[in-house]
């Protein structure tokens, strides 16, 4: 089974403002886009990762919130991955408004049931749009509870175990990893 998890719960300090609630051109949120980025790549449940004081939802998302306060993208992880149903996880950041349902049919083809796959771009790992097995949530879970919160040594450290790919991307996903943080990200009206 294939399941789905958007990462939304920062604090947006930098943007100001929550990210999550940001407006496209098209009028939908960021989060209603990722929502529906992960339901055209196939999953057939979507999670939305919330942080302490974050209420951002979408119609047929469920709110998972983080286990471990304030402690990054590896805390969303880990209870997104414990609350999914077993299988894969495509776990997609909220703030990456350039990948697409192509982007992620690209990284399902590479998975196995029981590896998930991690892409690489110019050498660094790319953790937050990414396709994790359920069961890492334990290991996961153990890195936080460690005091360790980067999810790029993480990732790395299960694909040397051989429970992640780490797979080289093409060129052309330079653009597909940009992310909105601050105000001066955002496209001009």
């Amino acid at each position: 089974m294939l399941s789905g998890l958007v990462l939304a719960g920062g604090e947006s300090t930098r943007m100001g403002r929550a990210k999550a609630a940001l407006t496209l051109a098209d009028g939908r949120t960021l989060l209603q886009r990722q929502v529906g980025v992960l339901r055209a790549a196939g999953a057939t449940t979507v999670q939305v990762s919330i942080g302490s004081g974050s209420g951002f939802m979408v119609e047929g998302a469920t709110p998972v919130a983080d286990h471990v306060a304030h402690a990054g993208p590896l805390a969303g992880i880990a209870a997104g991955l414990r609350a999914a149903p077993a299988g894969l996880v495509l776990v997609l950041a909220v703030d990456m408004p350039a990948i697409t349902e192509v982007h992620l049919r690209q990284l399902l083809e590479r998975t196995r049931s029981a590896r998930g796959v991690v892409p690489m771009l110019a050498g660094q790992c790319e953790p937050l749009a990414a396709i994790y097995p359920s069961a890492l949530a334990a290991s996961a879970e153990a890195w936080l509870a460690c005091g360790r919160r980067a999810v790029h040594t993480w990732a790395e450290d299960e694909a040397g175990k051989g429970n992640l790919l780490l797979w080289d991307t093409p060129p052309d996903w330079s653009d597909a990893f940009r992310n909105w943080n601050a105000p001066d990200d955002l496209p001009a009206r």
